[in-house]
């Protein structure tokens, strides 16, 4: 088991922050060696303000990393059958991770405009299903070179 770092210094909050701005996740960080608990960071961020602000700052960042590992992963031309499989998955996991750490930017709402009356909109905010995703991803995988239909399918 790792040894747990409790005294809060510039260097450790200088790795949590650059962990979290490559989507590292913070209890990932917390795991390594000479690193605090994640408990104890939630603590700093709940004792300061401006480290809190900084770690949510890192996580924005963090999920843009996120976002380009998804596309590195869908653009691998590797279409071994196993290889496709695993590339789907590697990259629902990330979608929806990102969807849930960020749902304004990354999930799955549509709004639609229904007009009720002349010069009135009624708003409706609906969540989307993984079907669409699942059409997406079905997509991607079609056109990998090699890919069959198989794969394309599931």
């Amino acid at each position: 088991m790792a040894k747990r770092q409790g005294k809060r210094t510039p260097e450790i909050e200088e790795r949590i922050i650059d962990g979290l701005s490559n989507g590292i996740a913070l209890r990932v960080l917390c795991r390594q060696d000479g690193m605090p608990s994640w408990r104890a960071v939630y603590n700093w961020m709940d004792a300061d303000a401006s480290f809190a602000s900084r770690v949510a700052c890192a996580r924005d960042l963090g999920f843009e990393a996120l976002a380009e590992d998804i596309l590195d992963i869908a653009d691998d031309t590797l279409a071994v059958s196993e290889h496709v499989q695993l590339s789907k998955l590697r990259i629902e996991t990330r979608l929806k991770l990102l969807a849930c750490w960020n749902p304004k930017k990354y999930g799955t709402k549509q709004t639609v405009d229904v007009g009720n009356k002349e010069n009135e909109t009624l708003k409706i905010d609906a969540n989307v299903d993984n079907i669409a995703l699942t059409k997406l991803l079905s997509g991607i995988v079609a056109q990998q070179p090699g890919a069959d239909e198989t794969d394309a399918a599931a």
